[in-house]
């Protein structure tokens, strides 16, 4: 299921009209999720490789959708957070996926896809994702 869904997601991801790829959306929506994490945060939450995500981050830098900030109470750390123009994608971005996942799910009954998500969230919380939120 999961190889599909990617599948799909990664077709789609050429006629993104952002032009931002799979990956770049995903940081996009961690950082909307937690307003403001530093790197090692950010790379943690994703379990991807600290170079890996600096790349990420450094792209989109440059595209102007997130900023780097410094800590008011550590001045040695920076801070990432989402840019209005990043804010602005982060919400289309959510409502593609809400979309794309109502469709994707269309063929369970709402009881189904509640049981589903309960169940999906054990292993993942098993793997160590406890930022995962839990919306009963």
């Amino acid at each position: 299921m999961t190889h599909a869904y990617e599948s799909r997601m990664n077709k789609e991801e050429q006629q993104n009209p952002s032009g931002l790829t799979l990956s770049e959306r995903a940081v996009l929506m961690v950082l909307g999720q937690f307003i403001s994490l530093n790197s090692r945060q950010l790379s943690d939450i994703m379990d991807i490789n600290p170079g890996t995500i600096s790349v990420y981050v450094q792209r989109l830098i440059t595209k102007n959708l997130i900023q780097k900030v410094q800590d008011q109470d550590d001045r040695r750390n920076w801070l990432l957070n989402l840019t209005k123009i990043g804010q602005n994608i982060y919400q289309e971005i959510i409502a593609g996926t809400v979309s794309y996942t109502q469709d994707f799910l269309s063929t369970l009954s709402e009881n189904d896809q509640r049981s589903l998500h309960q169940l999906l969230l054990k292993p993942l919380h098993n793997l160590g994702f406890d930022w995962v939120m839990n919306t009963n």
